[in-house]
């Protein structure tokens, strides 16, 4: 009998005569399928480790040191190392199998600063975007004395500022959070570019070129609170594009200075702007002095 097949023939008797140590019940708890998993990845590197030494132990015949007890003593480090290898990632098969019985579980990333695999509570989720207000008027409420900033260095109403931002975040339900679920504060959409110091994230927007729209991913900026966003927003229309936004003090002017200086790909961008203004004011979101 060839050495493969008697490996193969020793492997299939493993299988047979240990089995998996399976303690959980039949269920599709991710906890209890990972355990199952790594189970199942340190049987399969002990068997592998078991033949590598049968390998080597048929090139040793003769060996005084091939005794019975070194034998034993091998195939007890065999098997510690392929359960702490198996706890420690191993050869990946567990992961393997998690993805394949459990697509929703947390998978593990590779973390380029450690150097090493990061654990399941560093595991990073795609950014996305979610509610960061639990309605339109605490949306309105929070952020109109926020905008007073912004809107006094530009020359311009609080109320516009807010309503686009209104549009861009759908009432503050649409705000993009970073994978590990922290707000970016991003209220304008505004991209990160080459000068930007701080943390960005990458996520889909909608985009229209030459009329038609397209789903792009980009990077945008992620700020420490509403005020930084605020802040960045009117230091973005201070630059010399968007000179009709400053000074204006009705929403038309305010919009055609955002179309101008090209702020969005939407050719009705303005339009919606104002639509939203007119929601605004129009009910019981606007605050009394506004």
């Amino acid at each position: 009998m060839s050495f493969a097949l008697e490996s193969r023939v020793a492997m299939s008797r493993q299988l047979a005569s240990e089995p998996m140590p399976i303690n959980a019940p039949n269920t599709n708890d991710p906890a209890a399928l990972r355990s199952v998993a790594q189970e199942f990845e340190s049987l399969f590197m002990n068997m592998m480790l078991k033949s590598m030494r049968s390998a080597n132990r048929s090139l040793s015949e003769g060996n005084y040191f091939n005794s019975f007890e070194s034998k034993m003593y091998e195939d007890m480090l065999d098997e510690k190392l392929s359960v702490k290898l198996g706890e420690n990632g191993g050869l990946g098969i567990a992961d393997m199998l998690m993805r394949q019985f459990a697509p929703d579980e947390r998978k593990p990333v590779y973390d380029l600063k450690k150097g090493e695999a990061a654990t399941e509570t560093e595991t990073i989720f795609p950014p996305e975007r979610r509610a960061g207000f639990d309605h339109a008027e605490q949306f309105v409420s929070t952020l109109l004395p926020k905008a007073e900033e912004a809107a006094t260095e530009l020359g311009t109403r609080a109320e516009f500022i807010v309503a686009q931002a209104a549009l861009e975040t759908g009432w503050g339900k649409q705000l993009m959070h970073s994978g590990d679920g922290r707000n970016s504060h991003n209220l304008f959409g505004i991209k990160a570019g080459p000068g930007w110091q701080g943390e960005t994230l990458k996520i889909d927007s909608l985009e229209v070129e030459q009329g038609v729209a397209r789903q792009v991913t980009s990077q945008f900026k992620v700020y420490p609170n509403y005020e930084t966003a605020f802040s960045d927003y009117a230091a973005l229309m201070n630059a010399q594009r968007y000179e009709g936004v400053k000074g204006s003090q009705s929403i038309e002017t305010f919009t055609r200075g955002l179309t101008q200086g090209g702020y969005a790909t939407d050719p009705e961008y303005g339009q919606k702007v104002a639509r939203v203004l007119s929601d605004l004011q129009g009910s019981r979101l606007a605050l009394r002095k506004h």
